[in-house]
């Protein structure tokens, strides 16, 4: 039997949402050997440096797939033992999850550049 995994991934309206510190909302996914066992969407914290990582280990969770985080969320983050897998597209969730767990996903910039985050990739 394979470690359960704890996915986390910052979402809004069911897509996975860019800016992994602004998300509405978490998505949750608890995996065994492969396939989800338990899923729930919560209400994110409020955005202040560090609430998102914290409440997420708070959560039990192993690992978070995201759109673009800065460089304090991912020491953060490393600090607390979760995993990051950043540069996700935003999409549906239940897709992206998929595409995670049977490798196909493709990723691109994870970096989240605070002077770029002024809405061109915020909308729905």
């Amino acid at each position: 039997m394979q470690l359960l995994q704890k996915i986390a991934v910052p979402t809004c309206e069911g897509k996975l949402w860019p800016h992994f510190g602004k998300a509405p909302q978490v998505s949750i996914f608890t995996i065994q050997d492969g396939q989800v066992i338990d899923s729930a969407v919560l209400q994110a914290p409020e955005h202040e440096h560090g609430a998102m990582p914290r409440f997420l280990a708070a959560q039990g969770c192993t690992d978070v797939l995201c759109g673009g985080l800065g460089a304090g969320a991912v020491i953060l983050l490393d600090d607390l033992g979760i995993k990051v897998h950043a540069g996700a597209p935003a999409i549906e969730v239940e897709e992206v999850l998929k595409m995670f767990l049977d490798g196909s996903i493709v990723y691109g910039d994870g970096s989240c550049h605070h002077d770029g985050c002024g809405g061109h990739h915020h909308e729905h």
